[in-house]
């Protein structure tokens, strides 16, 4: 346990939509090093055409303990006491760890895909401010 509080997060490997992209693949992965669906990386390593891409077939290529640190980055965001923040944290849960279309998330909080993607950049960009604030 004493080995983890020396670690320090490199935040300026990736962007807030990588990290949270990495983050969702590792929520879904049984383990943090194996993504969901190891056939489709088989396949798409040797997919020298790259005629398919998918985000099932996403490498997980975070640890456990970066894991850890963008869900707190996010659960920090999401339980933000501004209503428009904690709003756009809750859409990145949706859209990045649970996995959900932007169709799908506009159909349950009854507004256009349009302004769901809108939210979600402008949640985005804040977690870039956040990561470079970090990264320093």
């Amino acid at each position: 346990m004493n080995a983890m509080v020396g670690i320090k997060m490199n935040w300026s490997k990736r962007s807030a939509h990588q990290w949270l992209e990495q983050y969702g693949v590792w929520v879904r992965s049984t383990k943090s090093n194996v993504s969901a669906n190891p056939l489709a990386i088989l396949i798409d390593k040797n997919d020298k055409q790259r005629i398919r891409a998918s985000k099932v077939s996403m490498a997980c290529e975070i640890s456990d303990y970066e894991a850890v640190q963008v869900s707190q980055l996010l659960a920090k965001m999401h339980n933000d006491e501004r209503e428009y923040l904690a709003e756009r944290g809750w859409l990145l849960i949706l859209k990045f760890e649970n996995d959900w279309s932007d169709q799908s998330i506009a159909n349950a909080h009854g507004c256009s895909r349009a302004k769901v993607r809108a939210e979600v950049e402008k949640g985005l960009a804040y977690l870039d401010g956040k990561i470079e604030a970090l990264s320093d």
